[in-house]
């Protein structure tokens, strides 16, 4: 798909994978709408932007509020137009042991990392439908094609949006709606942002290796998934192996492999979040 003056939703768009895909849809002249629940981020991201000479239309929204959702996208429709493109990248992350964590963290990960699509494209969907023309991009993660310690409920979401992006292109496929896309994005650990101090070890890094930026991720979106259409793009290409790896050789010898190459440590120095973008 031409990007050019179609209307893209990027919700978690003030940072990260977000923002680099935001910058990359500017760039190919698409009419923006950024979404994020920090308000002062947004504020300062769309100024950004706009001192760049963009232009681009935002809202503050907290994708786990399902009124907040249907109501902004409500304002879109009367104020932007129909939603061409919806990016449904907003994401947390709390890491350790399952049993470590509050219930209400827990409940938090699962309604940002999954629920929240849910609001979204009910909100967005139907007018693809009726037009039979749109695309669904969920951001997913290596974490949906093996497990790893410490991230049982993150990797649990990842599983579901992969899942539920499968299941709707089917739908739209049954329904003679093969205009309307879905894919579903599985990017490794990025080495700054949410994932900061995630760490393999050497052989680790040769097999699965960390993503240097959020803009690598958003150069996939852009030309794998929105421009070729892939349906669950790899990042970097080499994550195939995995799936490759789950068909091809037994559970508890991926479970050995895994070992072999760190990912049983990978979180033991994870830092988060550090400032800027």
């Amino acid at each position: 798909m031409n990007v050019k003056n179609k209307i893209v939703l990027v919700t978690g768009a003030a940072k990260g994978i977000g923002l680099a895909t935001v910058k990359r849809l500017l760039k190919k002249e698409a009419k923006v709408i950024l979404w994020d629940f920090q308000a002062d981020d947004l504020a300062n991201t769309v100024q950004s932007l706009k001192n760049e000479g963009h232009d681009v239309f935002s809202q503050v929204c907290d994708v786990t509020n399902k009124q907040q959702v249907y109501a902004n996208a409500d304002i879109i429709r009367q104020e932007v137009g129909e939603v061409d493109i919806l990016i449904n990248n907003a994401g947390t992350v709390y890491t350790g042991y399952m049993l470590d964590r509050t219930d209400e963290e827990l409940e938090n990960m699962i309604n940002v990392n999954f629920t929240s699509m849910i609001y979204t494209i009910r909100a967005f969907l139907p007018s693809m439908l009726d037009r039979n023309f749109g695309h669904v991009i969920n951001i997913s993660s290596a974490s949906a094609l093996v497990g790893a310690p410490k991230l049982a409920i993150y990797a649990a979401t990842k599983w579901g949006v992969m899942g539920l992006t499968e299941s709707l292109r089917l739908e739209a496929i049954k329904m003679g709606k093969k205009g309307v896309k879905f894919s579903s994005i599985h990017p490794n650990f990025i080495k700054k942002g949410l994932f900061r101090g995630t760490k393999l070890n050497f052989l680790g890094n040769i097999l699965a290796p960390g993503i240097k930026d959020h803009d690598a991720v958003a150069k996939v979106i852009m030309n794998r998934a929105i421009r070729l259409g892939f349906h669950s793009p790899k990042v970097p290409w080499v994550m195939n192996q995995l799936t490759l790896l789950r068909a091809l050789i037994p559970s508890s010898l991926l479970v050995k492999l895994g070992s072999l190459y760190g990912a049983d440590n990978m979180m033991d120095k994870y830092k988060g979040y550090e400032d800027g973008r």
